[in-house]
């Protein structure tokens, strides 16, 4: 059986991520051993970067979907906002080890909206990587409903995207959330995402869903 070549990126990247899955595994067996505290940071570091990898093939493997004729489609469904903040939130929290405090914004949240929940998380954990390679001290993940819909951010207290040379340019990551956003339509209205300095100070990433 023949395989196109968005299969044949398919079934390589499942693989390379099944193997990364057993690095990080063995990685993290590491630290439950009486390790000095320089070799059990290595071990850190490591199984970070064997999980940063991981999420780079998937972004590489949707913006490949995107790309096909019938384009990345979103498949909406009933979702709260709060809680997909609260996994966020828990990943962030594990990767920042103690390094960059993380909290979350969703006091104007509404109860519930209807999104593709995979995509959507997809694209923000895209944006969180990249404000954790910026931060100072602080991310705030956030989601507020607008006028044009639900609005997700991602802010940090770094120097902002135009102040540090390469800091708007995160590569597969601006496109894959994007293509997360446009995927997104109701009514007519398309999602948009956009990332920007701050008017406190920092950048932010907005994710907006109609």
């Amino acid at each position: 059986m023949s395989l196109d070549s968005t299969q044949l990126d398919a079934a390589v990247i499942h693989d390379v991520k099944n193997r990364l899955a057993i690095l990080a595994s063995e990685l993290a067996k590491l630290n439950a051993l009486d390790l000095p505290d320089e070799a059990r940071n290595h071990a850190l570091l490591a199984g970070e970067q064997a999980g940063h990898i991981t999420h780079k093939l998937v972004e590489y493997l949707t913006l490949r979907r995107a790309a096909d004729p019938g384009g990345l489609r979103a498949e909406a469904r009933e979702d709260t906002p709060a809680l997909l903040l609260d996994e966020l939130q828990a990943d962030a929290q594990a990767l920042a080890g103690g390094r960059i405090e993380v909290c979350t914004d969703a006091a104007q949240a509404p109860d519930f909206w209807f999104y593709d929940r995979y995509l959507v998380l997809l694209a923000l954990d895209s944006a969180m990587y990249n404000a954790l390679r910026f931060a100072g001290t602080r991310i705030t993940l956030g989601v507020t409903q607008q006028a044009q819909g639900l609005c997700f951010y991602v802010r940090d207290d770094g120097p902002g995207v135009q102040s540090t040379p390469g800091a708007s340019s995160t590569g597969l990551g601006l496109r894959l959330c994007e293509a997360v956003a446009r995927a997104h339509r109701n009514h007519g209205v398309q999602g948009w995402s956009v990332l920007k300095n701050d008017r406190a100070g920092g950048a932010i990433f907005e994710l907006h869903l109609p």
